[in-house]
């Protein structure tokens, strides 16, 4: 009823009517519980999430995004912090602005496109910290994420894997991102990055100054970041999980066929 009442699909509830229809009805009769062998979720906390709405936890496994083109990864420190993304208010980014604001002599560099374009470009204009890119393609960005000191991830929805999460530890590269969902359970705070609190632009200013600062700490934290993307997020290792995914979802279905 909230999805109605809200038009949560394209903000609409007539469209957002059928959708309910159709999800409602086969939960009654128990598709998702029982013609379903296995659903895949990107993160545990997807995975929770999943479960919490409904899911048998018995069907629904983890498996990580991968990185299937795998750069060199860079450990040099750069000369500038890097944003990487989609220029909405759910992606944090006037929590980012803000919390630039308050540090001087720390260059940022915000790649991406979206509708708060033109107060990213304003905000450029007015600090000399800041650079604004514009939409970059791919390969790009990995270069740009190469040369980085770290990447900054300020979002204040719930994400479901973030690729750029992965795209900065396959470089070497250490992420500050909000203490939320799949963001926190994929950095490990102090180790290949740090989390602060999501939409407090005191907070991430701090964790911001504090690893600009500390040189060496970020070094590590970057290798540190490459060691968990290749025992993680690579294809081959993404393949192993795959198949091993596939051969539970087999027995469960000739489990299935032998009770009927």
């Amino acid at each position: 009823m909230r999805a109605i009442k809200y038009g949560c699909y394209r903000n609409s509830r007539v469209f957002t009517l059928p959708l309910v229809s159709m999800q409602s009805f086969h939960r009654i009769i128990g598709t998702w519980a029982n013609y379903v062998d296995f659903y895949i979720a990107a993160t545990e906390f997807s995975r929770q999430k999943l479960i919490q709405g409904g899911l048998p936890k018995e069907k629904v496994t983890v498996k990580p995004n991968f990185f299937l083109t795998v750069p060199e990864p860079n450990h040099n420190f750069g000369n500038y912090a890097l944003f990487l993304g989609r220029l909405s208010v759910e992606k944090g980014i006037r929590t980012l602005l803000s919390s630039w604001s308050q540090l001087n002599g720390i260059n940022l560099k915000i790649a991406g496109d979206g509708a708060l374009k033109d107060e990213v470009i304003s905000a450029a204009k007015n600090n000399p910290s800041l650079e604004f890119l514009g939409f970059r393609l791919n390969e790009q960005c990995v270069e740009l994420l190469k040369n980085s000191m770290f990447m900054v991830m300020p979002s204040e929805w719930y994400e479901g894997f973030p690729m750029t999460i992965r795209e900065a530890f396959a470089c070497g590269k250490p992420v500050i991102a909000s203490r939320m969902g799949a963001m926190a359970e994929i950095i490990t705070d102090g180790e290949n990055g740090l989390l602060f609190e999501p939409g407090n632009h005191d907070d991430l200013a701090e964790k911001v100054k504090w690893l600009a600062e500390h040189k060496e700490s970020a070094i590590q934290m970057g290798k540190n970041a490459r060691q968990e993307f290749e025992s993680k997020y690579t294809a081959e290792k993404n393949y192993e999980i795959l198949m091993n995914i596939y051969e539970m979802a087999k027995n469960a279905g000739e489990n299935r066929n032998a009770k009927r």
